[in-house]
């Protein structure tokens, strides 16, 4: 019998590549005036970040 890994969604810090399962408690908040609350990547600032 063949056994499927399964691997949970990852957001990814597009400037630096820290990575961390989507909703981990490891990510920063920042608020923009018109986005609202943007994911901030704890290790360099940044809020260019992306899920898959």
């Amino acid at each position: 019998m063949v056994q499927e890994t399964v691997e949970s969604a990852r957001t990814t810090c597009k400037h630096c590549g820290f990575s961390a399962p989507v909703g981990a408690d490891v990510w920063d908040t920042a608020t923009h005036p018109t986005l609202g609350d943007l994911m901030q990547c704890p290790e360099c600032g940044s809020t260019d970040t992306t899920s898959g």
